[in-house]
């Protein structure tokens, strides 16, 4: 019992780096989705959704029946930033507003339609106290504290007695609460977009008593807005006449310092239009500006004659008889450079042009002269002249300072006297304007629409509370739908075994106890069964002998003994083990029914319970489990000796035998495979039960000595990563996978679906 087994014999060299991460690859999920999956999923949990749906229906219904009809009544306003401007007069609240931002003025002007004060107004008016009062007994939050009273005994106050209730009246002799009901549940404060307009609904269970409060706040609120401005008026006109007095008084006095002031420094006038002293002032400060001027140009001249730059003096350059001067002299010099080319020096007619050229010179060189001395002349005159003026510029600026220190103290007398008239004159105007205002009382408030009552309620709008409940009871119980099937991590359909595991659908058996008495595609089974073969009386129902030879289950196994036969090219597996992820996905029933499907076939067919350690096709089969594979595979007994023929003709059967303390080393060894290959030459197919492919290596190390692996899993049982983990012990075995076989499919799903 110490030889390696089979599978470390068979596998000489370690699997190859490529191999090993084939066998892994399938663990990588594919998590695409189907239409066809959404529909399944839907049809498959139709009662979820339908009792999900019809119980928000029925809870809506509930409520809109207990749900007092409610009405809305609404009256509109125009609201301007000023009022009409029926006189030129400017009113105090509309100057105060007039600095502030737009949306700034009107949010305080909502703000103000559902002030407490106003409410109160209105409640008062109308005498609103009993509504409001059985509005507040009907209020949930007092039903919820009675109830709670009645259950636990605690002292909640009444809706009478309640916290609220004892805050105190305001000052129309209103209770607080009500108000805050008035306010914050039945008023109804809603702007236009984008307009000046404004609606003022109120909800009531009575129309026409909702259009009655509409429009009485509507006018309340208009009228308050006149309290405001005939309030702001009367204070400012009284605080104007305190002032108008004090100022009078200021006035006279200052007008009395301004007189003595003008005859003590003896002024008649400080006017500068009318003033000599300034005037003279002015004329020398421009005659010294025209004076420093002159004197600038003829210095500029002068650094011309010290430079020796004669020529180009004003004087020279503009004056006519220097440019005939110079013309003169250039043709007599022109004239005697020609004869002088001609003729000797001693010509009479040269000697005579020379005579001439130095002549023009002379004369020319004279008037230059002349006109450096003039300017030197006009710039000595200038000078004088500029200090001349300067020095009488000084003496009346003096003059003029002196005055202007006179006029400093008159002038802050003089504007004193000024500023308190002028203030006087401004707030006696303003008070005759108050006045007349006053009596004015225009508004910057328009009621457009008054409310009337309502025609149909607000509130429950029962069609579309309906429809709203039956959509959210659709898309919740969809929503639900889906978060239990995707919360089941399980495989539930061929199509996810082929697209998780890839590999080969193999076959999918229904659950038994719900497709009892149906055939293939639904139908009914005819009254008088046929006779199929029976096991022993004790032999379990699981097994297809037990079902009609029509019937869906039986055909389920029909297609997985084809599915078997026709997974090898060359030929079919003759040796099949069937293992699971987990103990109880139905692989020892999966084995007998195949079994019996293959026998039907006329071949010989052996069954082997090789789960030494949970065996179980023996309390199927309604037998004793005696010796069987344990003894054969300690040399006890022969195989021959303890293999079993079953009532069903062609069908054997071979028990695990005796418990045995380690199975893993019995059926992982040499003898094992030598069992296996005496097996084959007198059986055409032989079935292996196997334990579980998780947690023990008994279904590994039988994988290496069969011609293919059948693996079982329970649909909507067995989790996803139980059965990959499965899958990828036996692929690095290189076990050679024939598929899966989906079991316990809930058959009221239908045939379409489950197939």
């Amino acid at each position: 019992m110490k030889e390696p087994v089979p599978y470390f014999l068979r596998r000489a060299t370690p699997p190859l780096e490529g191999e090993l991460v084939n066998a892994v690859e399938p663990l990588v999920e594919d998590n695409e989705v189907r239409l066809q999956d959404y529909w399944r999923i839907l049809h498959k949990r139709a009662w979820m959704i339908l009792v999900f749906c019809t119980g928000v229906v029925v809870a809506t219904g509930i409520g809109l029946w207990l749900t007092p009809p409610t009405y809305v009544a609404r009256a509109t306003l125009l609201i301007e930033r000023r009022a009409p401007q029926v006189l030129d007069i400017k009113e105090l609240l509309s100057e105060s507003f007039a600095g502030q931002d737009e949306y700034d003025y009107y949010k305080t002007q909502y703000e103000i339609l559902k002030s407490r004060s106003l409410s109160a107004q209105v409640i008062q008016q109308l005498r609103l106290d009993p509504i409001l009062q059985s509005y507040e007994e009907r209020n949930f939050v007092a039903n919820v504290s009675d109830a709670l009273k009645g259950l636990v005994g605690y002292p909640f106050p009444a809706p009478s007695e309640s916290p609220v209730a004892d805050v105190g009246e305001n000052r129309f002799g209103i209770r607080r609460n009500l108000i805050d009901i008035y306010v914050n549940e039945l008023l109804d404060i809603a702007p236009v977009t984008r307009t000046r307009l404004v609606q003022v609904g109120f909800r009531s269970e009575d129309p026409t008593i909702a259009a009655q409060v509409a429009n009485a706040h509507a006018q309340a609120y208009i009228r308050q807005g006149l309290g405001f401005r005939n309030q702001a008026s009367e204070e400012a006109q009284k605080f104007l006449e305190e002032k108008l007095v004090e100022l009078k008084k200021r006035v006279e006095k200052s007008e009395a310092a301004l007189n003595h002031y003008r005859r003590e420094k003896k002024i008649i006038s400080l006017d500068d239009k009318e003033n000599i002293v300034v005037e003279r002032l002015a004329d020398l400060n421009r005659r010294l500006t025209d004076a420093e001027a002159d004197k600038i140009a003829l210095a500029a001249q002068m650094r011309l004659i010290d430079q020796g730059k004669y020529d180009s003096l004003p004087g020279v350059v503009n004056h006519p008889l220097m440019h005939e001067l110079k013309a003169q002299a250039s043709r007599y010099e022109a004239e005697y450079a020609r004869l002088f080319d001609e003729f000797t020096p001693e010509y009479p007619a040269v000697a005579q042009l020379k005579a001439q050229v130095e002549e023009a010179r002379r004369r020319l060189q004279r008037e230059i002269q002349t006109i450096i001395d003039g300017t030197r002349a006009a710039y000595s005159a200038a000078q004088s002249k500029e200090r001349e003026l300067r020095t009488k510029m000084e003496e009346q600026r003096s003059m003029a300072l002196s005055l202007k220190d006179a006029a400093v103290e008159y002038g802050i007398l003089a504007r004193e006297a000024d500023a308190n008239l002028q203030l006087h004159n401004s707030i006696l105007q303003r008070m005759k304007e108050m006045g007349v205002a006053a009596e004015l009382r225009a508004s910057n408030v328009l009621l457009v629409d008054e409310a009337e009552p309502p025609l149909s309620p607000a509130k429950p709008q029962k069609l579309m509370t309906l429809l709203l409940g039956l959509f959210v009871g659709l898309g919740g119980g969809v929503a639900l739908a889906f978060l239990s099937e995707y919360r089941d991590n399980t495989l539930k359909t061929p199509q996810e075994v082929e697209r998780y595991l890839h590999l080969p659908r193999l076959g999918v058996v229904p659950d038994f106890s719900t497709v009892a008495g149906q055939v293939y595609g639904g139908r009914s089974l005819p009254k008088k069964p046929l006779p199929v073969p029976e096991f022993a009386e004790s032999a379990g129902k699981e097994l297809v002998s037990s079902f009609h030879s029509m019937s869906v289950v039986t055909e389920a196994y029909r297609e997985l003994r084809t599915a078997i036969l026709l997974s090898r090219a060359e030929e079919p597996p003759k040796t099949i083990l069937f293992t699971s992820s987990v103990p109880g996905e139905g692989k020892t029933t999966t084995v007998l029914n195949t079994a019996i499907l293959f026998a039907q076939m006329g071949v010989r067919v052996l069954v082997i319970d090789a789960d030494l350690r949970r065996p179980g096709c023996h309390k199927t089969l309604g037998l004793r489990n005696g010796l069987g594979l344990t003894e054969v595979l300690t040399g006890q007994r022969e195989v021959h000796e303890m293999v079993k023929a079953l009532p069903m003709p062609n069908l054997f059967f071979l028990t695990s035998g005796t418990a045995s303390p380690n199975p893993t080393e019995l059926v992982g060894s040499r003898k094992m495979y030598e069992t296996l290959t005496t097996l084959r030459e007198q059986y055409d197919y032989i079935l292996i039960d196997s334990p579980p492919a998780r947690g023990v290596s008994d279904a590994v190390l039988l994988s290496t000595m069969v011609d293919g692996v059948v693996m079982v899993t329970n649909a909507g049982r067995t989790a996803k990563p139980l059965v990959k983990e499965a899958q990828a012990r036996l692929s690095y075995a290189r076990a050679h996978i024939l598929g899966v076989l989906l079991n316990k499919v809930d058959g009221r799903m239908g045939t379409d679906a489950v197939y």
